[in-house]
């Protein structure tokens, strides 16, 4: 299925005394010194000028590091270590469950949703505002969490599916009773965007790749074979052969998974496979 993680996609970058540590892992200790240093610096400089996005001052006139830093200007308040808290639980077992690069596309696009929704609101309405902070990051890593496993439920009555569902609808409302339009409609962007995701994925496709360039100048790799003799060794040394290294290959794979297997290991198995089946035709 196309939407579970390739072998080692799924597991940690690293590990600090056992603990297993994920990109997510790394991404909220990110927005956690983000919130510090904005705490500290907030009175000092002007930290929606330097950081926060604009269309205006982010595109048109070149500050365009703020695509980056913006979602990283977040100030403290009641709530702060809650709010990590529930952005590094659903961000972890979304990307436990997708796999690393895929994790990396899901937070790019929860970076460029909010982007491009309020450089069209500038565009469109003439009205240009600040963006700045993790709400809509934690709010789209949240429904990728409900979309995935959608039954799981919360509290014992609650599943995913619903509780997903209400969370955005009391999301549009509170935006909606404020008149704050821009941001309705940016978190029912983000939330589409985050829901389509999870099913294109869901679905068997994937984005495709992007090419590397540096790979064709990589060194080719030179493979030393012997020079073949006029006379064959004799078939049965190479049943036994043959024998042998299969029952190596399965009980490598009944103790450590067929994930275990190289490339080369593969091939032999579907060699040893297809001359069984011809075997049985005969």
């Amino acid at each position: 299925m196309a939407l579970l993680s390739s072998f080692n996609e799924d597991r940690p970058v690293s590990y600090i005394r056992g603990y297993p540590i994920y990109c997510a892992t790394l991404l909220t200790a990110a927005y956690g010194v983000g919130i510090l240093l904005s705490a500290i610096l907030h009175q000092s400089i002007d930290l929606l000028g330097l950081f926060a996005f604009s269309l205006p001052r982010s595109i048109l006139q070149g500050e365009i590091w703020q695509i980056l830093t913006c979602t990283l200007v977040n100030l403290p308040s009641f709530f702060t270590l809650f709010s990590l808290f529930f952005l590094y639980i659903a961000a972890v077992e979304v990307e436990k469950y997708i796999g690393r690069a895929r994790f990396l596309t899901l937070f790019g696009i929860f970076i460029l949703t909010p982007i491009i929704a309020y450089s069209a609101w500038a565009v469109v309405r003439h009205e240009s505002y600040p963006l700045y902070g993790d709400y809509f990051v934690t709010v789209g890593f949240f429904i990728a969490f409900c979309t995935l496993y959608p039954g799981l439920q919360w509290l014992g009555f609650l599943s995913l599916r619903w509780l997903g569902v209400i969370s955005y609808a009391i999301g549009a409302v509170m935006h909606i009773s404020q008149g704050d339009w821009v941001n309705f409609f940016t978190l029912t962007f983000v939330c589409l965007a985050s829901f389509g995701y999870i099913r294109f994925l869901q679905s068997g496709l994937d984005l495709p790749r992007i090419p590397n360039p540096l790979r064709a100048l990589r060194r080719p790799r030179f493979r030393v074979v012997s020079k073949p003799t006029g006379r064959s060794a004799p078939s049965t040394d190479f049943r036994q052969t043959d024998s042998n290294e299969i029952d190596r290959l399965l009980d490598k794979i009944a103790k450590y998974g067929l994930a275990s297997l190289s490339a080369k290991e593969r091939d032999t198995l579907e060699r040893a496979r297809a001359r069984l089946l011809e075997k049985d035709r005969n």
